[in-house]
Formats: structure tokens, sequence, C-alpha cells
């Protein structure tokens, strides 16, 4: 079980800045409502959300001698009532790079025009190549040859393209987050995410990665 959310210490909010935003926060009375009975043996679970390993309200720092308290922590109490494995992160989480990198991105300015262009020598190839093998077949029959070739002429070389395939994956998902965009109302990207969520910086003091949390039961 995936959680792609906001969060902050002791609650992921999966109704951010919804109307019904408390219904669907949880936190740990809800969590503790969760049964190991619903869970797979060996089950995890995963919380990309804001400091969901972290039990205290540290914002910015976690002091050397400051105890983090994990097990008091929200992955902490999700994994004792559950009984699976939770990973989390005790810092921030940052979705910045699921679009892609800043140069990935930048990448996808020019990729609409690129693609096109290699449409349109994709294109003329096909259109040299027929008429190629249009007119080596008609000189084999004059010739009665199968294996005769055209004089000073070989067959056209297929074009090169100028976008690369990982170019050609990041627009073919920037193009699907429109889509989705234009007829959902917001950006589902089908092809899910191009990078997964990394660690933030904050708070310091704490490690910076997804840390996992099994029940003490």
């Amino acid at each position: 079980m995936d959680f792609f959310s906001h969060g902050v210490v002791g609650s992921i909010e999966l109704g951010y800045e919804l109307d019904k935003r408390d219904s669907y926060r949880l936190r740990d009375a809800q969590a503790r409502m969760f049964t190991p009975d619903a869970f797979a043996y060996g089950a995890k679970m995963y919380s990309y959300a804001c400091r969901t390993g972290l039990g205290i309200n540290a914002s910015l720092k976690v002091g050397e001698n400051e105890n983090p308290h994990y097990e008091l922590s929200l992955a902490q109490v999700m994994a004792d009532a559950t009984g699976a494995t939770v990973w989390a992160f005790p810092r921030r989480s940052l979705y910045d790079q699921t679009y892609g990198t800043d140069e990935e991105r930048a990448t996808l300015e020019k990729a609409p025009a690129k693609l096109e262009a290699d449409k349109a020598a994709s294109r003329a190839y096909r259109k040299k190549l027929s008429d190629y093998q249009r007119r080596l077949s008609a000189h084999r029959a004059a010739q009665k040859d199968a294996n005769a070739q055209l004089s000073n002429e070989t067959a056209p070389a297929a074009p090169v393209k100028t976008l690369s395939e990982r170019d050609a994956a990041l627009l073919k998902q920037a193009q699907g987050r429109e889509h989705y965009k234009d007829t959902l109302g917001y950006p589902l990207d089908a092809e899910g995410a191009v990078h997964g969520v990394r660690s933030g910086n904050t708070p310091d003091g704490v490690p910076k990665k997804l840390c996992e949390y099994k029940p003490a039961k």
C-alpha cells in the first residue's frame, strides 16, 4: 500500500486543501483502526508524505541531544496496527522530480518539434525507399536477373532520429498528463512518475532516506 500525499508530523493529509480534508486525514486514531487480518503476511506500506516517520514536531532540525522518538511516529503506529513493515520519511519529502528533473523538463520544450521533424524524415525516407525498390524491381525484371543492382545507386539510408527514446517517453508522459487534465480536470500520469519521491533537507539531524518501521509486537 502506497500513500502519495501531503503530510505533517503525525498525519497523512489525504484531503489536503479539500473542503472535507478533516474527514480524509489519517492520524494515529485512524491508523489504530487497521486490522492485521486485512494485510497479507510480509505486507509492506510506503508513505511518501512528509515526516510520517518522525515522532516529534521538529521543523528545521532535530538536535544531537534531542530524541526523534521514531517509536511514536505515525509510521510506527501503522506498523504496529497492521503487522506490516512500513517505510516512511522522517524528513519532509520532495515530489519535485516526479515529472522529471529540471534538465529533463527543459528538453520537453524542443521535443514536439523534434518529433514532428523525425516523422517528416521518416515519411520522406519511406517514399524514397518505395521509389528505389520500384525501380530496382523493374531493372531486375528487364535484366532477367534477380540479383541485379541499379548502376551507381544504393538503397537510401534510414534517417537518424533527433528525438531520443528517453525524451520520447518524457513527451508521451507530458502529453498524457495534459490529456487527462483537459478531460478529467487533473494531470493523471498513466505512465507513472518519471522519478520517485525523494527525501528533503529538513528537518536536519535525521536520516535523509526512507526508513523502515517494523511492528513492535
